[in-house]
């Protein structure tokens, strides 16, 4: 579990090492929508070094909406086997604070 302190409006990138090659991916499980957004970061063709070979992590971009606290957690499944138990779980405990001026205010 990663822990993770943002103010309001801040960006934190998660890194999840991949294992699409074995049909597993990434997905959010859970997140107070309130208070962070969760996006995952899509690579381009241009982003990409030819030839791949085995599976590319995948990127998720935590964005800091409103002071508070949540757990984020992803789990790594396969999308075409629901009933199957997850491969993995990755948690982020986020605390999202307001930013304080240089005079307290």
């Amino acid at each position: 579990m990663d822990t993770v302190t943002l103010n309001r409006g801040e960006t934190h990138i998660v890194m999840l090492r991949g294992l699409g090659s074995a049909g597993y991916q990434w997905s959010l499980q859970s997140a107070d929508p309130q208070i962070v957004d969760v996006e995952e970061l899509l690579y381009t063709r241009e982003s990409v070094a030819l030839p791949i070979a085995g599976s590319l992590d995948q990127r998720f971009k935590l964005t800091a909406i409103a002071p508070g606290n949540t757990l984020v957690r992803f789990v790594q499944s396969r999308r075409f086997a629901p009933a199957e138990k997850p491969n993995a779980t990755f948690d982020v405990s986020l605390s999202i604070t307001e930013e304080k001026t240089r005079f307290g205010l």
